[in-house]
This record gives structure tokens, sequence and C-alpha cells, in this order.
């Protein structure tokens, strides 16, 4: 069942007296959402670029950039007029044609600054990037080099990221010299590192401004046939690079059919991987794991693209109940609820299938 619901911005209530008051876009055109993109970049407020459901193919990839820290966030699924939206990121499709980079953010501020914004992108199907030579992220790149005490935060929040190519992080490749990446309730399916590893995600974070030192956190999803020829060990799956002092948690997620190693974790932080599907782990930091799913995920058809678990997967009720940092938007990736028995399902999907309670529908 689809939940529909109607967004308000209540930040004019609760910005402090003399900040910007935030700007919403709504974008109905490929033209549109270039257009509210850079008009966002330019504002100092808090920004919200609103999609229209539909498909947007552009000759030039959406473009993000900007030197000011305001908060901006790119989200899918809105009625024309933007007033009602519906959870189905099945419904927005931002597609790079096999050509081109689909969407670009990053933060790059002129110089050492007390505050960084948080980019998020919500709601959306990226798919058949192409970051062509050495070029990063073939759906998605951000990218933010801030020094100073602030950090940059890149949420991304109920994506499907497939068919995408780039150098590393082919599906999306997130850089924060200061920051925090935190991906929930997303889909990653067949992306392609085609010279170098990490086909579906990379993620670095070189510092951070939080008391535990979280750099980035994954949660709630799925990441499936990402493929690579492999490079200094690393494999096709997702690849986190966390220097000293910087943790790493990968909660309640699956992990299948990637080439060489599932999951590559390097430079000297820390990592943490609970209630997840996992099958190799690779890399020079060895993650402490517990509460592991183990044995076939029991897709309902893996070979036509439907991840959702079937009736007697081992992923249902098998997740962590209240993950303990920045939790998710309370919806699956199809926009059901995403508890429905006291126990979240572990991937990007929620079984949806009868509920029995002590034998009774």
């Amino acid at each position: 069942m689809r939940r529909w619901i109607v967004v308000l911005l209540a930040s004019a209530a609760l910005a402090p007296a003399g900040a910007p008051l935030a700007a919403q876009y709504c974008a109905g055109s490929a033209t549109e959402l270039q257009a509210a993109l850079t008009a966002a970049a330019a504002s100092t407020a808090d920004d919200e670029v609103r999609v229209v459901r539909g498909f947007y193919g552009p000759a030039q990839p959406f473009n993000y950039t900007s030197t000011n820290a305001g908060w901006a966030f790119v989200l899918g699924g809105y009625d024309p007029g933007c007033a009602g939206r519906s959870l189905d990121a099945r419904t927005t499709v931002l597609d790079g044609g096999l050509a081109r980079q689909v969407l670009l953010m990053n933060f790059f501020p002129p110089g050492p600054t007390a505050s960084g914004p948080r980019f998020g992108v919500d709601n959306l199907t990226l798919q058949n990037g192409l970051g062509t030579g050495f070029t990063r992220g073939g759906c998605l790149a951000m990218s933010s080099p801030i020094t100073g005490s602030g950090q940059t935060e890149f949420w991304l929040d109920n994506l499907i990221v497939r068919n995408c190519s780039g150098y590393f992080g082919g599906g999306a490749d997130l850089s924060a010299v200061r920051g925090l990446i935190r991906v929930a309730n997303s889909l990653f399916d067949g992306n392609l590192a085609p010279t170098s590893a990490a086909g579906h995600l990379g993620a670095i974070v070189s510092t951070t401004e939080a008391a535990n030192g979280t750099g980035v956190i994954i949660l709630n999803s799925t990441f499936v046939n990402g493929t690579c020829p492999g490079n200094i060990g690393r494999g096709c799956g997702v690849g986190l690079s966390l220097p000293a002092g910087i943790r790493g948690d990968i909660v309640n997620s699956v992990f299948a059919n990637n080439a060489i190693s599932d999951v590559t974790i390097e430079a000297g932080g820390t990592a943490f991987i609970n209630y997840s599907r996992i099958g190799t782990i690779n890399g020079s930091v060895a993650p402490t794991i517990t509460n592991p799913v183990i044995g076939d995920p029991g897709f309902i058809d893996a070979a036509g693209g439907n991840y959702r678990p079937r009736d007697n997967s081992i992923l249902l009720n098998r997740g962590l109940g209240l993950p303990p940092f920045y939790a998710s938007n309370g919806f699956d990736l199809d926009g059901n609820l995403r508890v429905r028995s006291g126990i979240p399902d572990v991937g990007a999907f929620e079984n949806q299938g009868v509920l029995l309670i002590n034998g009774f529908e």
C-alpha cells in the first residue's frame, strides 16, 4: 500500500531570529529542476527542491554546487504543484542515459567554516549514470572539503540507485573531509566500477564533530549485483574509508551477489556490523560483528529484480528495532510502514504478507 503524505515546512517558526527563511522550489521538468538547484545553491537559506513524479533525462548532470552552508534537500514523489507527496521512489526517475552522471551536490566554502550544510536526497530513482575516466559516482557524487569546526552531512533516504558506472563508487561516491554520511532504506542494484572497486558506494569521512566519532551509517539498505575488477584487494560492494578515530556502522542491511567482497573497510578506524546479512568482508579494518543474518536472503525474485523478502525469508523480523542513531523516517522503500510486527525486517523492504498473531489474522 502506498502511503500519501503532505509535507509542510515549519522553518519560519523554528529558525532563530534573523536567520534566513527556508525556500521551496517545485520542479516538473529537467529544466525546472536544474533552475531550482541553481537558485538553491545561491541561497543562504535552508532549501527544499521538490520534484514532481515523472522521468527526468537531463542533457547535463543535475548540479548543485554552493559556497553557502544552508541545508539543501532534493525530494521526489510530489504531485503537480508540489503540495501532496507519495513515498514510492520508483515514481520519480532521474536518468543519465548511460552517457553522463545524474546528480552532483557539492559544498565548496571559500575557507574554514564554523558550520556546514546537510544535503539530503530522498525518494528518487537514480539510474543509468556514467562517470567516465577517473570520474567517481556514476549516478550520485557528493563532496565537501570543509575545514574548521563545522561538518557536512550527506543523508540518503529511500533511494533506488541502479545500473550506474563510475571509476570508484560506481553508484554513489560520497566524500567529506569533516562530516557524516548516512544511507537508509535504499536499494543499490547492478552498479559497476569498471576499472576500480566499490561498484555500489564509496564513502570517505576524514574527521567528524560527533562525540562518538561516527562518520558513516548504513541502515536498512540492500546492495546486490555490484561488479568491478577489484583493485588492491578491494571488492565490488561498498567501500568505506574510516581513518583512526572514525566509526562506521552497518545495521539491518543485506548484501548479495557482489563480486569479490560485499564490504571493504580501510584506513584504521573502527567498524560495527549488526543484524545484517553480509557474505565477504575485507580491508585493513576488521569490523565487530553481532547478530549476523546467515543464509540465502530469500528474495521474492532476485533474477527479476524483486528484492523484497519472501514470507519465509531469513530477513523477516531480524533487524535491530531501535537503531541508536539517526533513525529512519519510519517507511520502507515502497513507502510502507517499516515495522509491522514489532521488529523491522533486514534490508530496504519490509515484508507485507499476512501478519498472524497467535494463529489469527
